[in-house]
């Protein structure tokens, strides 16, 4: 063919697209016609394409690019505060449970073996933790208008019979089974709410979602501290069954998912028309559990992230329930002891700038590793060798809160930054139902451990099994992002 005839039939193209640029290993070489581009403009493009491959190589669910997240606006703000007031109730009762279990324990339980009382908040965390995988399934299908309503009238009615409690087997059944059971439905379904409405300030949203729990715990010890002594147990407890009714109310009137993202299914199983009870329970218990992300062995990334949410999970909540008992046996009063919880609390509300600091500079799973490896050494360095010292107890409350906060506020947020938002539900509920499983042993061998509560040699074994359980974590969260992303660098 003619050269001169192929120009000729060619059509002539605009001199901005006149351009090509080819790139080789180690060199880059240019060809440019009727324009000119700079070296420098082509190393931009380069940097440019390499920052996205980055982008492209750190999220996991590039399918939620392409959905509608927000990161904001009325709706979105109405049901983190919906959420946070939620959480005052879930997470500050969990973060006061050594309030609970200390006053039990010098008074209605006084006769009971310290193991024993232990169940009582064994199981509770039990519960609440294997709560999670009812509403997991259930939220990614339908929301979470309805089941915040089962969970709200369980934790009021739990924690105003708890007030009548005398016995063991009355406080199991009323705080740890039936309030537990809603504390954990809550829990999943609020934090699910707020994971719909934000992407890129995921973190930063769930960390003052759960500032509802350092709000909790900061009022709920002193409050009950001061009840006690004033009106009793009873009526103590009856007081904050008024103010769990009272945010609970207010989470129920204002939060909600967000619609765009979320996956409804209109009918179970692909069937039209009417679908039974025994069917749609047979569905959701099929699809609660994640079975399959447990046992892959060729990439556990969740695996390794369920194992490490556990282990955090449960060290933190023995330490915290054994913590006001350990400074009482040390010879601190028992209004100071409950000081120091308040103190762990208050310097949690700093430790929500975690979340902050994830998603601007370190990384979800970066920040968990580290927050952890600090709380190893706070305990081998502060509490195990100077737990005698009422000064250094009251800076390792602060640097504790500071950092346990850190840890709780991103546990949930690190499983959604390896899973698609439509799955979170599920993943999330599975990562709780490990944890479950796990902590009826972890917070029985603390209660086990401890004895009769009596002896320092024991608590002194027990701030090393805490210890142990943490850095355990940090292990699990550090091979769960090296099994996601490898050994590279950068914020994840």
């Amino acid at each position: 063919m003619n050269t001169s005839t192929t120009t000729a039939t060619s059509p002539k193209l605009p001199k901005e697209t006149l351009q090509e640029t080819k790139i080789t290993l180690g060199t880059t070489r240019v060809r440019c016609s009727e324009s000119s581009i700079t070296t420098e403009a082509i190393a931009n493009i380069e940097d440019d394409k390499q920052n996205k491959q980055k982008e492209n190589t750190y999220e996991w669910d590039d399918e939620d690019k392409l959905l509608k997240f927000p990161d904001g606006g009325p709706r979105a703000y109405l049901s983190l505060f919906g959420s946070m007031c939620g959480l005052i109730t879930v997470f500050g009762v969990l973060n006061s449970v050594g309030a609970i279990q200390a006053y039990l324990q010098e008074n209605q339980l006084k006769n009971e073996k310290n193991s024993t009382i232990s169940w009582i908040f064994a199981i509770y965390t039990f519960t609440l933790f294997f709560s999670c995988i009812f509403c997991g399934c259930y939220f990614d299908r339908n929301g979470c208008s309805k089941i915040n309503y089962l969970a709200s009238i369980c934790c009021i009615v739990g924690i105003f019979c708890m007030a009548e409690c005398t016995k063991v087997y009355q406080f199991i059944l009323s705080f740890s089974i039936l309030f537990g059971f809603g504390s954990g439905i809550l829990m999943t379904s609020l934090i699910s709410c707020v994971a719909t409405f934000f992407k890129k300030k995921r973190g930063i949203a769930n960390s003052i979602a759960s500032l509802g729990g350092s709000i909790g715990g900061i009022v709920f010890p002193i409050m009950l501290r001061k009840l006690y002594s004033l009106i009793g147990f009873a009526n103590a407890i009856r007081v904050l069954g008024g103010i769990v009714t009272f945010t609970l109310i207010i989470s129920l009137l204002l939060t909600s998912e967000n619609p765009l993202v979320m996956n409804y299914v209109q009918s179970d199983n692909h069937t039209k028309g009417y679908v039974g009870w025994m069917k749609k329970l047979k569905i959701y218990l099929k699809n609660s559990i994640d079975v399959k992300s447990i046992f892959n062995y060729r990439n556990p990334k969740f695996l390794f992230c369920y194992l490490g949410c556990a282990f955090a999970e449960n060290g933190l909540t023995v330490s915290a329930t054994y913590f006001a008992s350990y400074c009482i046996t040390r010879g601190v009063s028992q209004s100071k002891a409950y000081s120091l919880v308040t103190v762990i609390n208050a310097f949690g509300v700093l430790g929500r700038i975690s979340g902050y600091i994830a998603d601007k500079y370190t990384g979800k799973f970066q920040m968990l590793v580290i927050s952890l490896l600090l709380i190893t050494i706070l305990n081998f360095v502060m509490w195990l060798p100077f737990g005698y010292d009422l000064k250094v107890l009251y800076a390792y409350s602060a640097l504790y809160g500071f950092v346990c906060s850190s840890i709780l506020s991103l546990t949930p947020v690190a499983i959604g930054q390896i899973c698609k938002i439509e799955e979170f539900g599920v993943k999330y509920g599975t990562m709780y139902f490990i944890t479950a499983l796990l902590s009826l042993p972890i917070i029985e061998i603390g209660g086990v451990i401890i004895g009769n509560g009596q002896s320092i040699a024991s608590y002194n074994k027990f701030i090393i099994y805490c210890t142990i359980l943490n850095l355990s974590s940090g292990i699990c969260y550090a091979i769960s992002r090296i099994q996601t992303i490898g050994f590279k660098k950068g914020k994840f």
